[in-house]
């Protein structure tokens, strides 16, 4: 047996800075999740669909390539946008955490 003390689960999900906390990250996760899917598949469908405008040239690189590599920097500044939100939340998850301890 553990000699930390177990929280109470149920007072800390009706805690409003752990609610706060939840759906701050829920909202993060959702809107990213639906961002990133829906340019993905904007992406897909121009790949499909649009093939003479996918094969036309910038700068030497076609844009189906180009395409390829905005997703790859899409991906990067989610994970940056993650990162700077993750110290908020991790005040917050610690201010949560205190509470519960007393």
């Amino acid at each position: 047996m553990s000699s930390v003390a177990e929280p109470s689960w149920e007072a800390l999900a009706r805690d409003p800075h752990f609610r706060e906390l939840v759906s701050s990250r829920r909202r993060f996760v959702a809107i990213g999740t639906a961002f990133y899917s829906a340019y993905f598949l904007v992406y897909l469908a121009l790949l499909g669909y649009a093939k003479d405008f996918m094969s036309k040239e910038v700068l030497g690189i076609s844009l189906a390539l180009w395409g390829g590599l905005s997703i790859c920097a899409l991906t990067l500044v989610m994970a940056i946008l993650y990162a700077r939100r993750a110290s908020g939340w991790e005040a917050m998850a610690r201010r949560v955490a205190e509470e519960a301890a007393r």
